[in-house]
């Protein structure tokens, strides 16, 4: 019933179809653009509420290379749950890496359990590298995301990102920046794709992100 929505969202909602009618297709999808946003969903919401623990983890060939990378991955990707999971409470990367350092590793919910973590999102990095040849900067990443309910000690949720690039069409002179400013760029382009399985977002942020580079 329109009594039941807010009078100044129901009549910006009524001049938007009365714009979309008028110009076709395209404004149509404009307008529903505009009055949600967000318009891809979460592919798992189960985060929401809980208390999360979020754990990267390096295949062996990566352990020593690129361990600071994953670790960095792991902080970005809770800050971005932290502040787009609606109620989630993300368990800070400083007493993570704690245990991490302080215990031989088990599995993700034996570290869940040490954390009082309800769930843990488990990021396997299986590849990960920022050049493309010897004088072009281009990162290429591939993963295993899962999230783990610690009390039942099972996978609730899964997805892999195989052979993730970015830019995704191109490549960066290594003359045009440092390696430290790439790695910072491509680590947060990363930690957004993987944060973006549990929230929703807009789709215009991902067509965007390949100018960010230049």
């Amino acid at each position: 019933m329109v009594a039941s929505v807010p009078r100044r969202l129901h009549l910006a909602a009524l001049a938007l179809i009365s714009i979309a009618s008028a110009g076709g297709c395209s404004t149509l999808l404009t307008a529903a653009y505009l009055l949600q946003p967000a318009d891809v969903p979460a592919e798992f919401n189960g985060l929401r509420g809980k208390h999360v623990a979020v754990v990267c983890r390096p295949i062996v060939e990566l352990e020593f290379s690129d361990a600071g990378s994953s670790r960095e991955l792991a902080n970005l990707v809770g800050q971005q749950l932290d502040d787009k999971v609606r109620r989630a409470r993300v368990i800070g990367q400083p007493e993570v890496a704690r245990w991490l350092d302080e215990n031989s590793w088990v599995d993700y919910p034996t570290l869940g359990k040490s954390l009082d973590a309800d769930l843990v999102v488990g990021i396997d990095l299986e590849e990960f590298r920022l050049h493309e040849g010897s004088t072009l900067y281009r990162g290429r990443a591939t993963a295993h995301v899962r999230v783990f309910d610690v009390a039942e000690k099972k996978v609730v949720f899964s997805k892999r990102i195989d052979g993730f690039t970015f830019p995704a069409h191109t490549a960066i002179p290594a003359t045009d920046r440092t390696e430290g400013e790439f790695r910072a760029m491509f680590l947060q382009i990363l930690s957004q794709k993987v944060s973006r399985c549990f929230h929703a977002y807009e789709s215009r942020e991902v067509f965007a992100e390949d100018s960010l580079a230049f």
